[in-house]
């Protein structure tokens, strides 16, 4: 029997060689190797709250998973909050594959997926509101809340995003990288659990 299969052990070997070889050349573009696309992250927000407990954890920052909240007769939602000695930081994904372009001034964005291309809504102006509204309701509550920005994070393993480093925008597998920057790790004298109690008043039931 081992001497059977000892005689097939040559070809068994060459095969593997091959199998490898037509993985490293061709990866994705053989066909039994092709792993499914998905134009848009089933999976988005479990990425998102993944990566972000993840960078909380080792830091004892607070995180508050999906949140809306009600302000002066206004809704505004996140995928995730991240309460830190920086101040506030909201996050709000975007689902979509593709290669994507962009920059701050501009109304649209642009994603092309499978040679298709399509407009959206620059999601940085959409969200600039966000930033006043923490710092109106830390100033009602007369609260520390330090500096507040809202993150743009892009969780589908086929995007690929084409934009200025200096925006708060980002792919998922960075996010860890985006937030240890300077600006996001520095100490504003944010009152980490006096924010939360605040926010917490104004969450939509």
């Amino acid at each position: 029997m081992l001497e059977t299969l000892a005689s097939y052990l040559p070809y068994i070997m060459i095969l593997a060689c091959i199998f490898m070889f037509l993985y490293y050349m061709g990866g994705d573009d053989i066909i039994f190797f092709r792993r499914r696309k998905y134009a848009v992250d089933p999976n988005a927000q479990k990425s998102l709250m993944g990566a972000v407990n993840k960078f909380a954890r080792m830091r004892d920052f607070t995180v508050m998973g999906p949140t809306t909240l009600e302000f002066d007769g206004q809704l505004y939602s996140f995928d995730a909050i991240l309460l830190s000695y920086y101040g506030t930081i909201a996050f709000k994904t975007v689902p979509f594959a593709g290669d994507v372009y962009g920059d701050a001034d501009k109304d649209e964005w642009v994603r092309i997926f499978e040679g298709e291309r399509k407009n959206f809504a620059n999601p940085v102006k959409a969200s600039s509101g966000s930033v006043r509204l923490f710092r109106d309701i830390y100033r009602r509550e007369k609260v520390k809340g330090g500096l507040s920005e809202t993150m743009i994070v892009f969780t589908n393993r086929d995007a690929n995003v084409a934009v200025s480093g200096r925006l708060p925008v980002c792919h998922v597998s960075d996010l860890n990288a985006k937030l240890t920057s300077t600006k996001f790790i520095a100490d504003n004298n944010a009152d980490i659990p006096a924010m939360k109690r605040a926010l917490e008043k104004y969450i939509k039931r």
